[in-house]
């Protein structure tokens, strides 16, 4: 993963909201455990897929300082006659450190901690996949043509599984609007709220959708981006 991967796999952690499109036999991951020092560690997702790729985030907490942590992993993923070593760059205020074991990708995204003199950070594990298992991006989902998705993140934690999906395409925002009414419309979905705006500084139009099919709740904020549209799509289940 390059730098602005990253910066998107961050962005997408952060983002992450649930909902119910998983499917039960989507490929799930298959890695060696994580190596990790004497971290406290807690789940962001124990169980997703980012872009198609099955992944599993924790955050840690720590007591040494960043260094220790990146001189940790350097000595664990050092480079052999066999394997390839770690690679290492900068997030902003992030130092991170990543490597390809087998067909899985580690990666350690860590920072200073807020306060005294520990750090604290992302763990992020993700699988490569055979062509034939991986999903597309944005599949099953209706977008209007040439829309590129950005990013596409199914939860399948037990009681909370979720998809949030970041598209942009060249269409103004109301277009994409009516097509979004029409086409979830189509497919037994109801709008329940439908707000436009005109955004700050001239940016143009916004909307925000809401829709209902069952217990399932649908919405969307389209806002102006550049020439075109960016959609931001939250589906999420209400048992």
């Amino acid at each position: 993963m390059g730098r602005i991967s990253h910066i998107r796999w961050l962005m997408a952690v952060l983002l992450a909201a649930v909902c119910p499109y998983a499917l039960a036999d989507e490929p799930r991951l298959d890695c060696a455990p994580f190596p990790t020092p004497e971290f406290k560690l807690t789940w962001v997702a124990p169980d997703m897929l980012y872009n198609g790729l099955p992944m599993q985030v924790r955050r840690f907490d720590s007591g040494e300082n960043m260094q220790a942590i990146l001189a940790y992993y350097r000595r664990e993923w050092k480079a052999t006659e066999k394997r390839l070593g770690a690679i290492e760059y900068e997030v902003g205020d992030w130092k991170v450190i990543a490597v390809l074991r087998e067909r899985c990708f580690y990666t350690v995204q860590v920072q200073r901690a807020a306060t005294g003199s520990g750090a604290t950070g992302l763990l992020g594990v993700s699988q490569l996949q055979d062509p034939g298992l991986a999903r597309d991006a944005g599949k099953g989902f209706p977008m209007m043509s040439g829309s590129n998705v950005v990013n596409d993140i199914s939860h399948r934690d037990p009681g909370k599984p979720g998809r949030t999906i970041l598209l942009m395409n060249a269409y103004s925002p109301a277009t994409n609007a009516e097509f979004y009414r029409r086409n979830l419309e189509g497919d037994g979905w109801r709008v329940i709220a439908d707000h436009g705006m005109r955004m700050r500084g001239g940016n143009g139009e916004a909307y925000t959708l809401t829709l209902k099919r069952g217990l399932n709740e649908t919405s969307m904020t389209i806002s102006r981006s550049g020439e075109g549209s960016s959609v931001l799509v939250n589906m999420m289940d209400k048992p």
